[in-house]
């Protein structure tokens, strides 16, 4: 009574050693198959994780890009301007 064997167990028992090698073999594949989606699950959370930290990234590098590019054009700008400065005094100094 306290060690009822469900049928389909008890049917593959009536096969002898085929039978339990049959039961094993369900009993594996459904640990690895919780092992599996155990696994899947982790690494579907790190992947998310990871496309968080990604845009994070990007997000701050683009500012900082932006922000380098824009330095830049002040750069050019005011070597533009003191280059337009100096043609004009070298052009007064050949006067």
């Amino acid at each position: 009574m306290f060690l009822q064997v469900p049928q389909e167990i008890s049917y593959l028992t009536n096969y002898g050693i085929l039978g339990l090698f049959a039961i094993l073999m369900i009993g594996v594949i459904v640990f690895m198959g919780k092992q599996f989606f155990s696994w899947h699950k982790k690494n579907e959370t790190r992947i998310q994780e990871l496309e968080k930290r990604h845009d994070q990234y990007m997000t701050e590098d683009r500012a900082r890009l932006i922000d380098t590019v824009n330095s830049n054009n002040n750069v050019i700008e005011n070597n533009t301007a003191m280059m337009k400065k100096l043609l004009n005094l070298v052009e007064r100094l050949e006067r």
